[in-house]
Protein backbone atom coordinates (compact mmCIF):
# COMPACT_ATOMS: atom_id res chain seq x y z
CA UNK A 1 0.00 0.00 0.00
CA UNK A 2 2.83 2.17 0.94
CA UNK A 3 4.30 2.16 -3.45
CA UNK A 4 0.80 3.25 -4.60
CA UNK A 5 0.39 6.29 -1.80
CA UNK A 6 2.65 8.08 -4.06
CA UNK A 7 0.49 7.41 -7.19
CA UNK A 8 -2.64 8.39 -5.50
CA UNK A 9 -1.50 11.51 -4.13
CA UNK A 10 -0.39 12.66 -7.92
CA UNK A 11 -4.05 11.45 -9.00
CA UNK A 12 -5.88 13.23 -6.64
CA UNK A 13 -3.32 16.32 -7.20
CA UNK A 14 -4.36 16.11 -11.10
CA UNK A 15 -8.46 15.46 -9.98
CA UNK A 16 -8.51 18.73 -8.08
CA UNK A 17 -6.44 20.83 -10.70
CA UNK A 18 -8.57 19.56 -13.32
CA UNK A 19 -12.23 20.44 -11.07
CA UNK A 20 -10.50 24.22 -10.68
CA UNK A 21 -9.64 24.75 -14.10
CA UNK A 22 -13.27 24.14 -14.68
CA UNK A 23 -14.73 26.13 -11.91
CA UNK A 24 -12.61 28.98 -12.97
CA UNK A 25 -13.60 28.76 -16.93
CA UNK A 26 -17.32 28.59 -15.90
CA UNK A 27 -16.82 31.69 -13.81
CA UNK A 28 -14.56 33.55 -16.52
CA UNK A 29 -16.90 32.56 -19.89
CA UNK A 30 -19.28 35.41 -19.21
CA UNK A 31 -16.49 37.80 -18.56
CA UNK A 32 -15.53 36.82 -22.14
CA UNK A 33 -19.23 36.18 -23.92
CA UNK A 34 -19.19 40.29 -22.26
CA UNK A 35 -16.35 41.37 -24.26
CA UNK A 36 -17.73 39.68 -27.36
CA UNK A 37 -20.77 40.97 -27.52
CA UNK A 38 -18.98 44.57 -27.05
CA UNK A 39 -16.57 44.02 -29.73
CA UNK A 40 -19.82 42.82 -31.86
CA UNK A 41 -21.67 46.26 -30.92
CA UNK A 42 -18.98 48.57 -31.37
CA UNK A 43 -17.93 46.71 -34.73
CA UNK A 44 -21.57 47.54 -36.33
CA UNK A 45 -21.61 51.07 -33.97
CA UNK A 46 -18.40 51.91 -36.74
CA UNK A 47 -20.28 49.88 -39.40
CA UNK A 48 -23.11 51.89 -39.25
CA UNK A 49 -21.56 55.42 -38.41
CA UNK A 50 -19.65 54.97 -42.21
CA UNK A 51 -22.80 55.81 -43.03
CA UNK A 52 -23.06 59.12 -41.56
CA UNK A 53 -23.91 62.25 -43.49
CA UNK A 54 -25.15 59.77 -46.36
CA UNK A 55 -29.08 59.64 -46.78
CA UNK A 56 -30.58 56.29 -45.94
CA UNK A 57 -34.01 56.86 -48.15
CA UNK A 58 -34.85 59.88 -49.96
CA UNK A 59 -35.37 62.38 -47.31
CA UNK A 60 -33.65 61.18 -44.05
CA UNK A 61 -30.37 61.41 -43.58
CA UNK A 62 -28.08 59.48 -40.89
CA UNK A 63 -26.45 62.25 -38.70
CA UNK A 64 -24.25 59.54 -36.22
CA UNK A 65 -24.32 56.20 -34.73
CA UNK A 66 -22.57 55.67 -31.32
CA UNK A 67 -22.32 52.82 -28.94
CA UNK A 68 -21.49 52.57 -25.03
CA UNK A 69 -22.49 50.42 -22.29
CA UNK A 70 -25.74 48.55 -24.03
CA UNK A 71 -26.60 51.64 -25.35
CA UNK A 72 -26.17 52.09 -29.07
CA UNK A 73 -27.31 56.16 -29.98
CA UNK A 74 -28.43 56.83 -33.64
CA UNK A 75 -29.41 60.58 -35.18
CA UNK A 76 -31.16 61.04 -38.20
CA UNK A 77 -32.03 64.12 -39.68
CA UNK A 78 -35.46 64.47 -41.85
CA UNK A 79 -33.71 66.71 -44.74
CA UNK A 80 -36.72 67.49 -46.43
CA UNK A 81 -39.49 68.10 -43.56
CA UNK A 82 -39.77 71.21 -41.18
CA UNK A 83 -40.65 70.42 -37.56
CA UNK A 84 -43.37 73.17 -37.78
CA UNK A 85 -45.20 70.84 -41.00
CA UNK A 86 -45.93 67.52 -38.94
CA UNK A 87 -47.71 66.39 -36.14
CA UNK A 88 -45.01 65.33 -33.99
CA UNK A 89 -47.28 62.88 -32.09
CA UNK A 90 -48.27 61.21 -34.94
CA UNK A 91 -44.63 61.17 -36.19
CA UNK A 92 -43.36 59.50 -33.21
CA UNK A 93 -45.96 56.68 -32.88
CA UNK A 94 -45.46 55.98 -36.66
CA UNK A 95 -41.63 56.14 -35.85
CA UNK A 96 -41.51 53.82 -33.16
CA UNK A 97 -43.36 51.25 -34.44
CA UNK A 98 -41.11 51.25 -37.77
CA UNK A 99 -38.24 51.12 -35.41
CA UNK A 100 -39.54 48.85 -33.31
CA UNK A 101 -39.94 46.68 -36.03
CA UNK A 102 -36.66 47.27 -37.79
CA UNK A 103 -34.56 46.54 -34.63
CA UNK A 104 -36.43 43.72 -33.26
CA UNK A 105 -36.56 42.02 -36.15
CA UNK A 106 -33.00 42.76 -38.28
CA UNK A 107 -30.05 40.31 -38.13
CA UNK A 108 -27.43 42.77 -37.15
CA UNK A 109 -29.03 44.41 -34.18
CA UNK A 110 -32.50 42.06 -33.26
CA UNK A 111 -30.49 39.70 -31.44
CA UNK A 112 -28.65 42.15 -29.30
CA UNK A 113 -31.77 44.18 -29.01
CA UNK A 114 -33.85 40.92 -27.78
CA UNK A 115 -30.81 40.52 -25.24
CA UNK A 116 -30.35 43.82 -23.12
CA UNK A 117 -29.42 46.42 -26.33
CA UNK A 118 -31.21 50.02 -26.20
CA UNK A 119 -31.32 52.19 -29.16
CA UNK A 120 -31.71 55.54 -28.43
CA UNK A 121 -33.29 57.54 -31.39
CA UNK A 122 -32.95 61.12 -32.29
CA UNK A 123 -35.06 62.81 -35.36
CA UNK A 124 -34.01 65.96 -36.62
CA UNK A 125 -35.77 68.26 -39.13
CA UNK A 126 -34.39 69.90 -41.93
CA UNK A 127 -32.94 72.96 -39.87
CA UNK A 128 -31.60 70.85 -37.27
CA UNK A 129 -34.58 71.33 -34.85
CA UNK A 130 -35.06 68.20 -32.91
CA UNK A 131 -38.32 66.69 -33.29
CA UNK A 132 -38.82 63.71 -31.39
CA UNK A 133 -36.53 61.62 -29.48
CA UNK A 134 -37.08 58.22 -28.19
CA UNK A 135 -35.98 54.35 -26.95
CA UNK A 136 -36.45 50.75 -28.29
CA UNK A 137 -35.57 48.05 -26.54
CA UNK A 138 -36.14 44.89 -25.02
CA UNK A 139 -39.87 45.31 -24.20
CA UNK A 140 -40.83 46.57 -27.62
CA UNK A 141 -40.34 43.58 -29.24
CA UNK A 142 -42.54 41.53 -27.19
Amino acid sequence: MKQNRGIIIFFSAMILLFILVQVWHTQSAPEEKKQERERQLKGLALIMSVMSGKISDDSTRIDSVTYNDEVMRISYTLTKVAKNEIDSNEFTKDARALAASAFCNEKGLGQFVQSGLSIDLTYKDSTSSPIVEFQIDKSDCL
